[in-house]
C-alpha cells in the first residue's frame, strides 16, 4: 500500500500555485490525500495549528514572512514535517540558508519535472 500525502504549497504567486497542484497531481495521481494551498510564511504557520501535513513546498521569497523565517518555525515546531524549498534563486547561498533553516531539499523552479517531483516523494 502507497503511502498517502498530505501537502502544502506555500507561494505569494497565484499561478505557481495552480501550476505547482496541477504537476503534483499528474505525477503523484493516488499518492496524494489533498493539496493545500496558502500564499506566504505566516499563513502557513497559521494553517498549520489546524491541519496537519506531511510535506511542505516552501517558496524563498514571499512578503509578510519569507521561507527561511518560516522554515525555521514549521521544522523547530513540527519535526515530523519535511519541508523542501522552492525557489527561483539557484545562487548557493539561497540554496545554503534554506537549508540551514531546516530544508531537507530545493527545487529551483525551472528544474522541477516528474524526475525531480518523484525523487523528493521517494527520500519522504
Amino acid at each position: 500500500m502507497m503511502r498517502k500525502f498530505n501537502v502544502l504549497i506555500v507561494d505569494d504567486n497565484k499561478h505557481f500555485l495552480e501550476a505547482f497542484e496541477f504537476m503534483l497531481r499528474d505525477i503523484m495521481g493516488d499518492g496524494i490525500s489533498n493539496i493545500y494551498k496558502v500564499s506566504n510564511g505566516k499563513e502557513s504557520l497559521q494553517f498549520l495549528e489546524n491541519t496537519s501535513v506531511d510535506v511542505i513546498f516552501m517558496d524563498l521569497d514571499m512578503p509578510v514572512m519569507n521561507g527561511i523565517q518560516a522554515t525555521k518555525i514549521v521544522v523547530d515546531k513540527y519535526r515530523f514535517i519535511s519541508v523542501i524549498a522552492v525557489s527561483f534563486h539557484n545562487e548557493m547561498q539561497s540554496i545554503r540558508d534554506m537549508i540551514e533553516a531546516g530544508a531537507r531539499n530545493y527545487l529551483i523552479k525551472e528544474d522541477i519535472n516528474r524526475e525531480s517531483i518523484n525523487r523528493i516523494f521517494e527520500s519522504l
